[in-house]
């Protein structure tokens, strides 16, 4: 029987903070708040709105203190989301008018239909992959303090989010 190889309680932490931050990132701020003035000792567990889907807040952002490299990995995790979502947007356009073209045919084969699905859906992926791998850029970048306070905020994001979720689920 072969081995498979362990991983440390500290890795498996930092894995899955990795994929928190990795979703919090992408799927973004489903909240809007009104941004107020910050107490000091408060700042790490407040946050404002993002600038955009899925945008680290501007008081987040002042919050962490960047260098200029951590910056520019920002703005390329940042940059890559907004085209891997403009992207996706044509792709799933494309997939409709695939799939009208399937349906207006006279002899529909769902088959097509799913292949066609699973070929947009593959590119999908690949593009989702491609931005976490930015983002993952940006997070090795972060000195340990930085980490706590993005980590802080994607735990307040956490929580908001599933409180909406579970809202919607009620109705």
């Amino acid at each position: 029987m072969r081995r498979i190889s362990t991983f440390s309680v500290c890795t498996l932490k930092q894995m899955l903070v990795l994929a928190a931050f990795s979703s919090a990132c992408l799927v973004g701020n489903s909240h809007a708040q009104q941004q107020a003035p910050k107490a000091p000792a408060a700042a790490a567990n407040q946050s404002t709105a993002p600038t955009g889907m899925g945008e680290i807040p501007a008081a987040v952002v002042a919050q962490l203190e960047l260098n200029p490299e951590q910056k520019a990995k920002l703005d390329a995790a940042h940059d890559a989301r907004r085209i891997m979502w403009s992207s996706n947007r044509k792709s799933r356009q494309a997939e409709y008018a695939g799939l009208t073209e399937l349906l207006n045919k006279n002899n529909f084969d769902p088959r097509e239909a799913v292949a066609l699905r699973k070929k947009t859906r593959a590119a999908i992926d690949a593009r989702f992959d491609a931005v976490q791998e930015k983002w993952l850029a940006f997070w090795d970048a972060l000195n340990e303090g930085q980490r706590k306070v993005l980590v802080a905020y994607m735990r307040d994001q956490h929580i908001k989010q599933g409180k909406a979720s579970a809202a919607r689920g009620k109705g």
